[in-house]
């Protein structure tokens, strides 16, 4: 089955739900679909509705996320869920089901776009790219994106498109594998310390900034990112970001931060060379 959700931000940390969206196919070959708009009680950034559309007075009369939440997961049952960056969907999903003590089953979780991106990278022919929308032209589906339910069905479209080129189906299902839901058991994946607050607003407010981190193929250097989003991961919570040096998007455990301030444009320059 397939997941989109439509969010208030990048960060499932900090940033809420406003539209979940599934659909599953089960082996007999029965198709059924959940969708259900979500009241987040928080208002929702511009920058965000230049892409979902959704506005608070869209949301007011739906339901907040507890009940939405618990009939999700009794629609998911046992089956196995893609995504397109599944990472960050489920990262939503598993927050706010930690949030309310809502038990989630100890299902895999695979991404669509690793998939493709395993079968089809430096091959003739290959999408220009692994977006969601440029892999749904390339597989001849018309996406209206952003639109969760439309997301959920080019991401299954996808995976079909793909399996159909793809002979040891096991290894590319390697290569797509992201996590299992159980790996989230633990408190220590979702909580950081209060002394974070701060690049917690950094995030948010989408302003460089300058790490001290403690790991990684440059430990011991300041490091200038561009901050994307705050997420769970079963090693713990991390900061998902752009790394300056590199050039690279990288996760960056919190725990690992020794400290951090905001990087001035002038000074970006002085980081990188």
């Amino acid at each position: 089955m397939a997941v989109d959700l439509e969010t208030t931000g990048l960060s499932p940390l900090v940033d809420k739900i406003i539209e979940i969206a599934a659909v599953k196919i089960t082996e007999a070959g029965e198709v059924s679909s959940y969708h259900q708009l979500i009241n987040p009680l928080i208002d929702i950034p511009e920058f965000t509705i230049q892409f979902h559309g959704l506005r608070n007075e869209d949301l007011n009369n739906s339901p907040t996320i507890k009940k939405p939440l618990k009939e999700f997961w009794d629609f998911v049952g046992r089956h196995p869920m893609i995504a397109h960056n599944s990472t960050f969907d489920l990262g939503y999903l598993i927050k706010a089901s930690h949030d309310f003590q809502i038990e989630f089953p100890p299902l895999d979780i695979y991404d669509s776009c690793r998939y493709a991106r395993a079968i089809y990278k430096n091959q003739p022919n290959s999408p220009a790219n692994f977006k969601l929308s440029t892999l749904s032209q390339y597989v001849g589906f018309e996406l209206q994106h952003h639109v969760a339910i439309e997301d959920t069905y080019a991401c299954l479209k996808i995976m079909a498109h793909v399996a159909k080129e793809m002979v040891d189906h096991k290894v590319a299902m390697e290569k797509s594998f992201v996590f299992r839901l159980s790996n989230f058991d633990k408190n220590d994946c979702f909580n950081f310390s209060t002394r974070l607050k701060g690049l917690t607003d950094m995030v948010q407010s989408k302003v460089l900034v300058e790490l001290d981190y403690r790991g990684g193929s440059v430990n011991g250097r300041i490091r200038p990112v561009r901050p994307i989003g705050l997420m769970p991961l079963p090693q713990g919570p991390v900061l998902f970001a752009e790394c300056l040096l590199t050039g690279m998007n990288k996760s960056f455990l919190l725990k690992k931060i020794k400290s951090f301030q905001k990087l001035e444009a002038s000074l970006l320059q002085r980081n990188v060379t």
